[in-house]
């Protein structure tokens, strides 16, 4: 038992008021002589003695009902953990510094809740503090010095990331192993976001002899607008971007928003401004088209006005206004219409194309000019010389994409003396399907060329008549089949490069592929595959993402989006930096004579704030009643004042005295009437 003011013990000392009362007041029978007893009224032993014990009895009530009213004043309580006041105690107290916890003053409110639990800590119990979002930091390992575990406490922050309660609870598992503590607890200290458990993860369970005791934090409603999506094309290569630029908007709150304003800003310029409104619980979606755009990188960034939670108001993205490259399609030296015609339509029709393209025969292409395109075609290209194939071999080393499709003007056998150390394939007999067809199938609609196929599953729309027979390599990948099970589409790397062959025609010789719909995206997917740089407009915070280095093989320094130097570097085998991304906002890279931009934005899961259930919850990791660990955990998360409010032992201590007082006046009268009478 504790005492909130144990100054009032003092008043103990009013205990002895009544003892001398008593002692005072007792009566002595006076000595007097009579000569005769006759007339002296005989009074009974037993009245006496009952006498006695009624003074007794009162002074006995007096001094309770005394004790009552200072221990009511003193305002005992009992303390939590007098049940575990044996054998040592190991806590890990595991503080949740997720994004969610800058809503309002969580943070600083689970930063005081957090010393409170040390505060209440014995002199020889130990401790351990864990931060945690997605994953798990340890602050401090175990150790009886709760002022340092305090101080670590105190000047923690929260960050930007996500939660997961699963992954932060076996970190804290994990650090028990440091200790041969009889007692272990874990204190959790949380908004308990929904999505911060993981479904995948519901099976884990702590072991038996940890005890986890949880402090909420969270609001019943915490509504929130956030931009949770944007949906860009990253790389552009025109002065105007003729797009869809769609941001996507969401209400976290059980109410609906009026006039929610959207901005767009290019290069730290206001573009457009937009008003919308979103219902309770619904997300709403904003376009943007037909701005300019500088050359080289543009910063952009939508950003949104309306409510109390201004963290995840911003979207940042960049945009890149790149010169178009080179490609090349080298086709036989036909009579008639150019065998590429299809492929050149294919390829020039349209907006935002991100390669101009020539057309030549084998036999005008200048193999020294060969390094000067980006992706090179092959389209059913016989009589192919030694010269230009060497150089189109080493064109895939260096980096060059290279497409190859073959038909009736491609020879096996000189195709395979002329590629067989690079292609992905050796080419054998032709096949003439007279009268009857096949249609791709197995086709690996993970593959970037098909994603956009993925859904629609076209492809088995375009009919084919004709094709070679194929023996893929060991190394090569086989991206589509026919129904016989002949390879359609293969993949090989060699070098720095990649080399794509189709077995059948780009044109309308031997399929009618060219004459579906599914022509002109194949056709491009394929290009961009091989020609186009991987860019992102986005990162998620929390993940890695490699940077270019300089011409001369050496990193960039990067600045963090607040200002700061990142030191932490690591580097891929091709000498790209490695950057993890902690921050949202715009990270720059400083190359030699200018600068790049990469931008980082909020995991969108964590924009909703809705609440966790906190005894489902605990019943999952713990396998215990829910409602009785919750009341094993009320005393640990609250203050002394906060404990002693809610036992109110002062009310059941100040009736008693109360109670007492009463029968002892009760117990006075009767003693004084029957002197009285007797």
């Amino acid at each position: 038992m504790s005492f909130l003011n144990p100054l009032f013990l003092l008043g103990l000392a009013a205990i002895a008021v009544p003892i001398v009362v008593h002692l005072v007041r007792r009566t002595k029978a006076p000595r007097i002589e009579f000569p005769s007893l006759m007339f002296v009224r005989r009074v009974p032993q037993r009245t006496i003695r009952r006498r006695q014990l009624q003074n007794l009895l009162l002074l006995l009530l007096r001094c309770l009902a005394l004790l009552l009213l200072v221990l009511a004043f003193v305002r005992p309580y009992f303390g939590s953990g007098q049940a575990e006041s044996t054998g040592q105690r190991a806590n890990v107290v595991l503080l949740d510094t997720s994004f969610s916890m800058r809503y309002g003053n969580r943070f600083e409110q689970a930063k005081e809740r957090a010393r409170t639990i040390l505060d209440q800590l014995s002199g020889d119990d130990r401790a351990a503090l864990v931060t945690f979002g997605q994953s798990y930091d340890v602050q401090s390992r175990f150790t009886t010095d709760i002022n340092q575990v305090k101080s670590v406490l105190m000047s923690l922050k929260p960050g930007f990331g996500g939660t997961d309660y699963v992954q932060a609870l076996r970190g804290a598992e994990g650090l028990f192993k440091e200790t041969r503590a009889g007692i272990k607890n874990i204190v959790l200290v949380s908004d308990f976001q929904a999505a911060g458990r993981n479904p995948a993860e519901a099976a884990y369970r702590l072991p038996k002899d940890i005890k986890l005791t949880t402090i909420d934090l969270g609001d019943p409603s915490s509504p929130n607008l956030a931009i949770t999506d944007v949906v860009i094309e990253p790389l552009i290569y025109q002065p105007k971007y003729a797009g869809k630029l769609t941001a996507r908007i969401a209400n976290f709150s059980d109410e609906a928003k009026q006039g929610v304003r959207v901005e767009f800003q290019l290069n730290e310029r206001t573009v457009e401004m937009r008003e919308v409104k979103i219902a309770a619980r619904d997300a709403t979606t904003v376009e943007f088209t037909g701005f300019n755009l500088n050359e080289g990188i543009n910063r952009a960034m939508i950003q949104i006005a309306g409510d109390n939670f201004p963290f995840d108001n911003r979207f940042f993205f960049t945009l890149r206004r790149a010169d178009q490259l080179k490609a090349l399609s080298i086709e036989s030296a036909t009579r008639g219409r150019s065998e590429s015609f299809y492929l050149r339509n294919a390829l020039t029709t349209g907006e935002n194309l991100p390669f101009t393209l020539e057309v030549k025969t084998a036999g005008s292409v200048n193999p020294t000019e060969v390094s000067q395109y980006r992706v090179i075609i092959l389209n059913d290209a016989g009589g192919i010389n030694q010269a230009l194939a060497t150089q189109l071999i080493r064109f895939v080393e260096g980096g060059g994409g290279l497409i190859i499709s073959a038909g009736p003007h491609t020879v096996p056998s000189e195709f395979n003396q002329s590629f067989q150390n690079v292609a992905p394939a050796k080419l054998e007999e032709a096949v003439q399907l007279r009268g009857d067809y096949v249609v791709m199938s197995e086709i690996k609609t993970d593959h970037p060329i098909f994603e956009v196929f993925r859904q629609s599953g076209r492809l088995a729309s375009a009919r084919v008549f004709g094709y070679h027979r194929a023996t893929p390599r060991e190394s090569a990948a086989v991206l589509a089949r026919f129904e016989d099970g002949s390879p359609a589409l293969i993949e090989v790397a060699h070098g720095s490069g990649k080399i794509l062959l189709f077995t059948s025609t780009f044109d309308a010789s031997w399929n009618d592929l060219p004459l579906t719909p599914i022509y002109l995206p194949l056709v491009r997917q394929m290009t961009r595959y091989l020609g186009e740089h991987d860019e992102n407009a986005w990162h998620r915070l929390g993940e890695s993402f490699t940077v270019a280095a300089a011409k001369d093989g050496t990193p960039p320094a990067v600045d963090a989006p607040n200002g700061e130097r990142i030191t932490d570097r690591k580097q891929t085998a091709m000498g790209e930096l490695i950057i993890n991304a902690r921050e949202p906002g715009f990270y720059r890279l400083r190359y030699p004579g200018n600068s790049e931009f990469a931008a980082v934005n909020l995991d969108s899961k964590e924009s909703d704030l809705s609440r966790l259930n906190l005894e489902e919850f605990i019943s999952s990791v713990t396998g215990a009643d829910p409602k009785s660990a919750q009341a094993a955990a009320g005393s640990e998360k609250l203050s002394n004042e906060e404990v002693e409010s809610r036992q109110r032992l002062w009310w059941v201590l100040l009736i008693a005295a109360l109670l007492l007082f009463v029968a002892e006046a009760l117990l006075a009268r009767r003693t004084k009437m029957a002197r009285v009478i007797g």
